[in-house]
């Protein structure tokens, strides 16, 4: 019994110690882990953030690309039949969008959204206007009946993603 004494002398004050430095050392470590973490986070901000605001200039140079009165005037050329303007008019809505897709990771699911619907509703205004053209039609008529569409709205397609697009980056940036 004795020794079972002795042993407890030496044992239980050994024990008080460990667990108080296993504590402090715990918390310590903690403190630390938290410390970096934050820097961590810091520094992806610090990297994000403009990443994030090139997402949205990108957005709003693709819708105004995509406008209506501005791609025609861009890919418009002198001797081009309807069909082919009609052609190219469609591939330079893709091109874009498949260009600037990689954007919508810093972009909000509701303004890409925006963006989209603005890239669909714009491909729609030209097949629409593609409809009216016979196979002998040139560039100029259907140029000529897509701003015939164009002035019936109230807004055009990406002038209303443009609006929701910059309220959308208010949101996020505050």
């Amino acid at each position: 019994m004795d020794e079972l004494i002795e042993i407890l002398k030496y044992c239980i004050p050994s024990a008080i110690v460990f667990g108080l430095t296993y504590f402090m050392m715990k918390s310590f470590f903690d403190r630390e882990k938290e410390m970096k973490s934050e820097e961590l986070k810091i520094l992806a901000r610090k990297d994000y953030v403009p990443n994030r605001i090139q997402a949205y200039e990108r957005a709003v140079l693709y819708l105004e690309r995509i406008d209506p009165n501005n791609l025609i005037s861009r890919v418009h050329r002198p001797g081009m039949s309807a069909n082919l303007l009609h052609g190219e008019l469609l591939k330079a809505i893709r091109e874009e969008y498949n260009h600037n897709m990689v954007q919508q990771i810093y972009i909000s699911q509701r303004g890409w959204a925006q963006l989209k619907q603005a890239k669909e509703e714009s491909a729609k205004i030209f097949n629409m206007a593609m409809q009216s053209m016979t196979p002998t039609s040139s560039g100029m008529d259907l140029s000529s009946v897509i701003f015939e569409i164009v002035a019936k709205l109230d807004k055009l397609p990406t002038e209303v993603a443009l609006d929701k697009i910059r309220v959308d980056f208010q949101k996020v940036m505050v």
